[in-house]
């Protein structure tokens, strides 16, 4: 008689529960800001995040969900090598309410070892069936790319599968990889298979030292604008990433969001065991730095396209010293970045000539401090952000005709991809061209351990914004940019569960 296996606990990895009560910005009520700042109420979202939150992870922190992971590894027919394989549901809470289900990168994974090899040696080739997103260049996940995302949206319903080999050693390793996704072709009216190609390595020369490059190359398509026209225009984006860290007393960390879930009892990973306070000095400082480059349409030149550069900059640095913890995170981003994946702005678009572009900036510095008998930590954090921005030679709404009170050129202020603030035209009483403005943001944050797994987080955030705009109607009764107050102050409350 055979009996079935019994269930595993951990067939639910990592899951995330959120009770939170928040408001944004008290000085705010309903239909007064853009965006919508309703009262405090039950439940949070991004809106309530500030700009050097969340540098590693593309959740905010304030989501519900969980992955179900169901992991098998058996050793194969043939000495030295190992076979596993992992089905990943994430299940998401949907802003709306109700729950998403996606496949979370799913994959297959062959290990071979060859005799005299250590426990983490060998030669690996991992399949992902269904999508291959965290498969990706670059290591902080805010400027990580060659995600699903990299052939645009146009492909990401339809999923990107992919696979990679990788051969690790003691003190190196060295990876290549390929995806594919399939996107309609504007100009035949079918999906056309598109191609990625992915590699790198790494090399830790000392103990306390590891150097990484990435680079990769992906097909995008062509211009769809431009095929609705009868003009073939292709579409195609390579870059290379590398990354420098020197780490003391510190492991070589990763976005959680970067690796494979699996679900092995007799290697069980836990994705948020508690913090340790060892006592003594560690730290790390990693200097991370991409470029990147793609062919849009040139918007001075009917049907040709022209390559549009794109860098990205991050410095972080963390430190523990006995119950103090103490961080500094730096990036810079140009526009051309931060649009990388849509692809352009407008999308499949380069900027006119003449366009005066500037980057996102920031640096934040934050510390906090443990208190073991109360397991309680108290921190605080201060930044400062130049957003990015453009400016048009052009009227920002074009044409022979535009609406009254909009003529002349804007500047926009990108605060993210596609979220836009228009300023108004002029500034001041001299009427100069309004420019962005930095933004200070103070935040004040605790946590209190109530178990291993529940924990009550508080936050209570202060942010001067001189570039919040909402449009009202003018005396002409056309909707105008127009500023709003730039002060804000905002909590949030959290009863947390992670396990």
């Amino acid at each position: 008689m055979t009996l079935s296996m019994p269930a595993w606990a951990g067939d639910f990895v990592d899951t995330r529960l959120s009770f939170a009560f928040a408001d944004d910005n008290v000085f705010a009520n309903a239909g007064e800001t853009t965006p919508n700042s309703p009262t405090a109420r039950f439940g949070a979202g991004i809106q309530n995040t500030q700009f050097y939150d969340n540098f590693n992870t593309r959740f905010s922190g304030f989501e519900t969900l969980s992955n179900i992971v169901l992991y098998k590894k058996m050793p194969a027919f043939f000495e030295g090598l190992t076979t596993e394989a992992a089905l990943t549901v994430l299940l998401l809470e949907r802003p709306s309410g109700g729950i998403d289900l996606r496949d979370n990168s799913s994959y297959i994974r062959l290990n071979y070892r060859p005799p005299g090899w250590g426990e983490n040696e060998g030669l690996s080739l991992t399949g992902f069936p269904v999508s291959a997103d965290r498969f990706r260049l670059g290591y902080a996940y805010r400027i990580s790319w060659g995600g699903s995302g990299i052939f645009t949206t146009r492909a990401t319903a339809a999923g990107v599968p992919g696979a990679k080999l990788q051969l690790t050693r003691d003190k190196w390793y060295a990876f290549a990889g390929a995806k594919t996704a399939l996107v309609l072709n504007d100009l035949i009216k079918e999906q056309e298979t598109l191609y990625g190609f992915m590699a790198g390595a790494g090399w830790d020369p000392f103990e306390t030292l590891r150097v990484e490059a990435g680079g990769g190359y992906f097909q995008k398509g062509i211009v769809p604008g431009l095929a609705a026209l009868g003009v073939e225009a292709p579409v195609n984006s390579a870059g290379v990433s590398a990354q420098i860290v020197h780490h003391v007393g510190v492991p070589v960390g990763t976005s959680v969001d970067f690796r494979l879930y699996r679900n092995d009892p007799d290697v069980y990973q836990r994705f948020f065991a508690p913090e340790q306070y060892p006592g003594g000095l560690s730290y790390s400082v990693s200097l991370e730095g991409s470029y990147l480059v793609q062919t849009l349409s040139d918007p001075d030149v009917f049907g040709r396209t022209v390559p549009q550069e794109a860098t990205a900059v991050a410095l972080q640095a963390r430190a523990k010293w006995n119950y103090w913890r103490f961080h500094v995170l730096g990036l810079y981003r140009d526009l051309s970045f931060i649009q990388f994946e849509v692809p352009g702005l407008p999308p499949f678009t380069d900027f006119p000539n003449g366009t005066e572009l500037k980057p996102e900036m920031f640096i934040a510095a934050g510390a906090d401090f443990h208190i073991p008998a109360l397991h309680f930590t108290p921190g605080f954090i201060l930044g400062v952000q130049q957003p990015a921005t453009f400016r048009s030679p052009e009227p920002l709404f074009g044409g022979n005709n535009p609406p009254p009170g909009l003529t002349g050129t804007r500047t926009v202020v990108v605060r993210d991809v596609n979220v836009l603030s228009i300023l108004p035209t002029t500034c001041g009483s001299d009427n100069s061209t309004c420019e962005a403005e930095p933004i200070i943001s103070a935040k004040g944050t605790f946590r209190w351990d109530l178990s291993e797994i529940v924990s009550a987080v508080g936050e209570v955030y202060y942010t001067y914004d001189a570039n919040r705009t909402t449009f009202r109607d003018d005396v002409f009764g056309v909707a105008q940019p127009s500023f709003e107050k730039p002060h804000a102050l905002g909590f949030n409350m959290l009863l947390q569960a992670r396990f």
